[in-house]
């Protein structure tokens, strides 16, 4: 979702973007063309949309610490987590598991 934010809201090409994140621009663009990180659906979840906001504008900013950017990374994750967003993936790769009794994402 940060990709696409620096790619579509702030006019970054893929490199410029790959360049910014660390990452390759093939990897951007498989993000971009949703060939990478499609398993879980977060586009229009109102915590998640701002987070990749927030750390998209970081970013461009350049005012932005490492430490700063893997926090509120860190800080998304937990949400998606503790907010049950993950049961829906692990219920197709792990049908025989009872959801209903699992914290493994809570804690």
């Amino acid at each position: 979702m940060v990709v696409r934010r620096l790619v579509d809201r702030y006019g970054m090409t893929q490199q410029q973007a790959a360049q910014l994140l660390g990452i390759t621009q093939p990897a951007v663009s498989k993000y971009v063309n949703n060939k990478r990180g499609v398993a879980i659906k977060l586009e229009g979840i109102n915590h998640v949309d701002r987070a990749a906001n927030r750390i998209a504008a970081l970013l461009v900013s350049g005012k932005a610490e490492q430490l700063q950017i893997m926090s509120k990374l860190n800080e998304v994750s937990m949400h998606v987590r503790k907010s049950r967003l993950m049961c829906d993936l692990h219920r197709r790769l792990e049908p025989g598991v009872n959801l209903g009794h699992c914290r493994i994402c809570e804690t």
